[in-house]
């Protein structure tokens, strides 16, 4: 039994399919599944129950489970401990973004990397805060901008930036509207959200609530960035996002965005990371350099961040 074994078995597990481990893990299915029989035979027991619809792990396969995600964890970390004693800072580092950074920040990012640190590979992964905290607490991401804090022994949060929150939409369809905007101001107006995220809209509606706002024109959920953009760029409906998501288009005058007048709404966001201690030097070099961009943008008055 090997950690490669136990990788393959555990991403088996993860998409309940060999075909959707064997794409994630960039390998042929039947080499897959040759690596988990022979997992099963040295065990000496089925670890896999196969069907039509994929494959479920039997008692035998989730107590398998627990033991390896735990060895993996410890592999990881002695690989990381070892590693902190090398030279030049170098390998891959895996980080998650929010949308509103992957436009406003990845880019800039990945620039400055292969510039200054051309040994450092920087692979990107967007999603919301909720997706990302996961990814991380389970290791597939190396950071993570979040709104979400996490300190505990393993991972610690830095406090970036204080993200506010907009109404953005045409010029037309915010007419007459002037920031900064109460929020009893949004109960009439047509509202397109992403259904993907979950703690802005759901905190929006509840805050709603509890001051007596009803927001009677929210159109069915998105699940796609592009077509709420194009949705809004369409002048039927406005959204409610950080003020980066759609900078470049405010920038053109597609769209408006005004500033809605309601502390509560505005988030901190966070870098969140391994604790130093355990970083690898790699992830330490992103780190300030994401902190010295951040920052630069802060100082210039851009996307309407402001320091925490």
């Amino acid at each position: 039994m090997d950690l490669r074994q136990l990788k393959y078995f555990l991403k088996v597990v993860e998409f309940s399919s060999f075909r959707a481990a064997a794409e994630s893990l960039n390998i042929s299915q039947p080499a897959l599944g040759a690596q988990v029989r022979k997992l099963e035979e040295e065990l000496e027991v089925q670890l896999l129950t196969r069907h039509s619809r994929g494959a479920e792990a039997t008692d035998a396969g989730r107590r398998l489970e627990e033991h390896a995600r735990a060895l993996l964890e410890r592999s990881e970390l002695a690989l990381r401990d070892v590693r902190r004693f090398s030279g030049t800072p170098g390998g891959i580092v895996k980080i998650g973004v929010t949308p509103s950074i992957g436009r406003a920040l990845a880019p800039e990012l990945l620039e400055f990397c292969a510039d200054r640190h051309p040994d450092i590979e920087v692979n990107l992964t967007q999603g919301f805060s909720h997706e990302l905290d996961r990814a991380l607490l389970s290791s597939r991401l190396d950071m993570s901008f979040s709104t979400s804090e996490i300190n505990d022994e393993k991972y610690e949060s830095l406090p970036l930036l204080l993200q506010k929150t907009y109404l953005v939409g045409t010029p037309d369809a915010l007419s007459g509207l002037e920031t900064p905007l109460p929020l009893h101001a949004l109960q009439d107006l047509p509202l397109a959200m992403d259904a993907r995220d979950e703690q802005r809209t759901h905190f929006l509606q509840d805050l709603a609530v509890r001051q007596g706002v009803r927001l009677r024109n929210v159109r069915s959920p998105i699940h796609s960035m592009s077509i709420r953009r194009e949705t809004v760029l369409s002048g039927s409906c406005s959204t409610i996002v950080p003020y980066a998501l759609f900078a470049q288009e405010i920038s053109q005058g597609l769209f408006r965005a005004l500033e809605i007048d309601e502390p509560s709404l505005h988030k901190v966001l966070n870098l969140n990371t391994r604790t130093v201690e355990t970083m690898m030097p790699a992830e330490n070099v992103i780190r300030q350099l994401v902190v010295e961009l951040v920052d630069k943008h802060i100082a210039q008055g851009d996307y309407g961040w402001t320091i925490p």
